[in-house]
């Protein structure tokens, strides 16, 4: 039989697939891009590019905001560059933030002291200047960090501090480690009535669980019916793990340089600025045809409104 023969007969009552009926799935939540720097877990001397200092830390968030970030996870270091919790330090940044860019939403880290589990240790501190904060992010459970310290959190004061929180109108961001913690805060939570919806920030490869995408898929199995949750990953595998969770139908995601120094997993390229992260987070969503919330669009996704 000749080509052009065999052509014409495998052609015979040809049709192409019928693509135009296919079902279109619905349209995705925009992609709410969250930005921290410096955290606590980083040091100057691993990444020069790191910011320290109030001015240098208002400066990146800054920066990440423009590249499309619309909430601040806020840390603050001292003048040796060490974490802390003082509360006159994180009020000149949140103001001297929100002067910079007054729609940007601030989320605070309650995570200090590490000796006590107290709502007035942790919280009244700077709850009580009435600065304009709208998240709040506390952790789920007690644990050994770097084999270091034991951080306490115990279910009374986890309790006790989401109420607080709640009846100041900040919404509780409720950091969890492990899949054994979730389902604690089930129970602790949820089933007590204290939180509906609870906003849950999934955090690995810092404390618990390793930033993998077969550990994020497991995750997720195990996570309430109703919830909101944001992808915080750690460490040299950030992206790749960011970007699974985008796919996974995350639409809140974590991206800066408060717990790791590599851009990429497999190069030694060092993050230079949280709105370098931001950038190119947002730039791969935007390939995945996803859209990117504005401060506004965030504060109606994380029911802030």
């Amino acid at each position: 039989m000749k080509p052009k023969e065999l052509i014409q007969e495998n052609t015979i009552g040809w049709e192409p697939l019928n693509w135009m009926e296919e079902e279109k799935l619905s349209m995705p939540k925009k992609l709410v891009i969250l930005t921290a720097a410096p955290g606590a877990t980083v040091a100057k001397t691993q990444n020069p590019y790191l910011p320290i200092t109030h001015k240098e830390i208002v400066k990146n968030h800054v920066g990440a905001y423009k590249a499309g970030a619309s909430v601040f996870h806020v840390h603050a270091r001292d003048e040796k560059g060490h974490p802390t919790g003082d509360p006159q330090l994180h009020k000149r940044i949140i103001l001297e933030l929100k002067e910079k860019c007054p729609d940007a939403i601030i989320d605070c880290s309650f995570a200090y002291p590490f000796s006590e589990d107290s709502v007035k240790a942790r919280l009244e501190p700077i709850c009580k200047l009435d600065l304009p904060i709208e998240l709040g992010t506390m952790s789920a459970g007690t644990m050994n960090i770097m084999g270091r310290w034991v951080y306490i959190n115990r279910e009374d004061y986890l309790k006790a501090a989401v109420k607080y929180l709640q009846e100041r109108k900040i919404r509780p961001t409720i950091t969890v480690y492990n899949v054994k913690q979730i389902e604690e805060v089930k129970k602790w939570a949820i089933k007590t009535g204290l939180v509906k919806k609870p906003y849950l920030n999934l955090s690995l490869g810092l404390f618990g669980d390793p930033a993998r995408s077969d550990v994020l898929k497991t995750w997720l199995k195990y996570l309430p019916e109703e919830c909101d949750w944001v992808a915080e990953t750690a460490g040299r595998n950030w992206l790749p793990t960011t970007i699974e969770a985008i796919l996974s139908g995350g639409h809140i995601m974590r991206a800066g340089m408060e717990d790791g120094i590599y851009m990429y997993p497999h190069r030694d390229d060092l993050i230079k600025s949280s709105a370098e992260a931001v950038e190119k987070v947002r730039k791969i969503a935007e390939e995945l045809g996803l859209e990117i919330a504005t401060p506004d669009e965030a504060r109606k996704i994380l029911g802030l409104v």
